[in-house]
């Protein structure tokens, strides 16, 4: 073992820290094992510490610790203990990124449980995400939850950093959002990058708002002396208070909180970012808030405000800084949402009007040492349909950067098309035809065997449909109309070799400005 051990017991190592990461094994089958690091501080988290056969192996960056003898402890054998090592990278760095069964266009995390997506912010030209992390294994812990934390230059491709937060006295640190404060009101300085969060005590089941801040462009984070700044708990009769939604209200000059409390979103506002006064309560969706303005078909002049919870479910209103006022039913913007796309943010403090967004790919890695995954960001857009106004989501703009290769047809037969596309490799692809359902009454198209679209033309106006499709290796998202329609499904593995195949019922169905376009990795 790459380390100085002594004073062996059942339950606890020591070992000089002279390296930044343990590396520790884990078994699919273990039982879960509280680890405790002791030195000049401490630190926990629940493991699966394999005593048997490794299944993979996850990392804890010990910095921190480098210079010191710590124990590490945990009621686990000697053997268990043993295997873990100090090292200067994690194990499996030859194969990060590059294993079988690893999204190429969407961001994953190197090791472990990721789901939802906290505040994602523009800051200094580059993007920072945060989202929930549970780096010890592929089963949360809802007590032990991290704050991870990437940056991007193009919303692309991502630089995983070590996590933003980590457990405190007042627990473990759930979703919420990240704001810049321009003007100094909170005191921490001027364009100090804040996070509000839920800290969650997993045993009293508390969940109250805090605050960290950071004054390095969120390289550090430290925690507000105040907190909790909002303990709501006994007001409403319930521990269901979470995931703050924050930002800047201009016109009237004053921070505005949209927070989960029991059965929808009551809305705070503040002077000074620490004292809140709850005004109201809109009742009717659940957790994770996203509050935003959009203009109305893209004109400056003509706004509303859109207000969802962790689905896709949401409302179009208006706001005055104190009251969220619906003007429209409850409505979604994506299909299958439930299952696969949940607790998305947009990002905030953007250079433009762009509102974008990124949800969490509630997906599966079957054999690999991490799991679920983030979707593509999507930009959003308010538009007047047959039905009303509508939210529309759909791939931004960016995804042509990461174009490899592209195959481009006129308009074909769907029989021709399949000719054509016999040339295609399974593979991440980029998908997008047009299709013209005067005759024909389906059109389904398959991937390696798999049917993952089926159209069917009683949904979709009788001439010009487009459809935008993105394939990586465990999810489809598909886009029609610009967004009208937004589905999310998951991809199985399967050994079929045949890329993309096309089914009508109609000989002349046509598959019009057919393109197709081989994805680069963002690794």
């Amino acid at each position: 073992m790459c380390g100085q051990a002594g004073n062996l017991f059942a339950t606890d190592l020591q070992i000089r820290i002279t390296k930044p990461y343990l590396n520790i094994p884990v078994g699919n089958s273990a039982r879960m094992k509280l680890v405790k690091i002791t030195g000049k501080s401490q630190r926990e988290f629940p493991v699966q510490l394999a005593e048997g056969t490794v299944d993979y192996w996850i990392f804890v960056n010990v910095t921190e610790f480098l210079g010191q003898t710590i124990t590490l402890s945990c009621p686990a054998n000697v053997a268990a203990l043993s295997r873990i090592y100090q090292d200067n990278q994690i194990n499996g760095t030859d194969s990060l990124y590059k294993e079988s069964n690893r999204p190429q266009f969407h961001f994953t995390v190197k090791r472990g449980w990721s789901n939802d997506i906290n505040g994602p912010i523009f800051f200094n030209n580059t993007f920072h995400l945060f989202w929930q992390a549970f780096p010890f294994g592929n089963s949360w812990n809802t007590g032990f939850m991290y704050w991870g934390h990437a940056t991007s230059k193009d919303m692309l491709h991502w630089k995983e950093l070590s996590p933003a937060l980590m457990l405190d006295s007042l627990g473990s640190p759930w979703s919420g959002t990240a704001v810049i404060d321009h003007h100094n009101d909170g005191g921490w300085g001027k364009d100090a990058m804040v996070l509000y969060y839920t800290a969650f005590d997993r045993l009293s089941g508390k969940q109250v708002q805090c605050i960290a801040y950071s004054l390095d462009q969120g390289k550090t984070f430290t925690r507000y002396s105040g907190n909790p700044v909002i303990d709501s708990n006994q007001e409403v009769r319930s521990n269901d208070t979470r995931d703050p939604k924050v930002f800047y209200y201009n016109q009237a000059k004053i921070w505005v909180m949209v927070l989960f409390e029991i059965d929808g979103m009551s809305f705070y506002n503040s002077k000074d970012m620490k004292k809140w006064t709850k005004e109201s309560h809109f009742s009717g969706l659940h957790e994770c808030p996203d509050f935003f303005e959009l203009a109305v078909e893209g004109n400056p002049n003509e706004k509303k405000w859109i207000l969802h919870g962790a689905s896709s479910d949401y409302f179009i209103g208006t706001f005055d800084g104190q009251v969220f006022h619906p003007e429209s039913s409850r409505l979604k913007y994506a299909e299958g949402a439930h299952d696969f796309l949940y607790a998305a943010e947009s990002f905030g403090n953007m250079p433009s009007d762009r509102r974008i967004q990124i949800a969490w790919g509630r997906i599966e890695h079957a054999g690999m040492p991490f799991t679920q995954m983030m979707l593509f960001p999507t930009e959003f857009k308010l538009k007047l349909t047959k039905s009303g106004l509508r939210l529309m989501a759909s791939p931004i703009k960016e995804i042509e950067n990461l174009h490899a290769s592209s195959r481009t047809w006129a308009s074909l037969s769907w029989e021709k098309a399949n000719q054509q596309l016999e040339a295609i490799k399974p593979g991440p692809l980029h998908i997008t035809f047009r299709a013209d359902f005067s005759r024909a009454q389906f059109l389904k198209l398959f991937y390696q065997g798999r049917e993952i679209v089926n159209l069917m033309a009683k949904d979709f106006p009788k001439l010009e449909n487009d459809i935008d499709i993105l394939i990586d290796k465990t999810v489809m998202e598909v886009f029609i109309n610009d967004g009208v329609h937004y589905i999310v499904r998951k991809l199985d593995q399967t050994a079929n070799m045949t890329a993309l195949r096309f089914q009508a019922d109609d000989a002349s169905m046509m598959i019009k400005n057919l393109k197709v376009h081989q994805m680069k990795s963002i690794w």
